[in-house]
């Protein structure tokens, strides 16, 4: 099977835009919780924690966990 020039252009575009510092799953749940933490203080992010927002933009279950925590750190402030 051959890849037609614009099959290869699509899938060059596609790796030249492939990002290394992405978190998996299980690194975003470690750092979640001072994520959260920042998130309610509204401190700045560091670098790290860019990396936190980012898997939350495109990641749907660590997105659902972030929610559920702070909304639990939101009620423990509020009591």
């Amino acid at each position: 099977m051959s890849l037609s020039k614009k099959q290869i252009q699509n899938l060059v575009a596609l790796v030249s835009t492939t990002n290394s510092d992405v978190l998996t799953c299980d690194d975003c749940f470690n750092q979640i919780g001072e994520f959260a933490e920042r998130s309610l203080l509204g401190r700045e992010l560091s670098d790290g924690m860019l990396l936190v927002q980012r898997h939350l933009e495109q990641c749907p279950c660590c997105k659902d966990e972030y929610e559920a925590l702070l909304e639990s750190l939101k009620a423990l402030n509020d009591g």
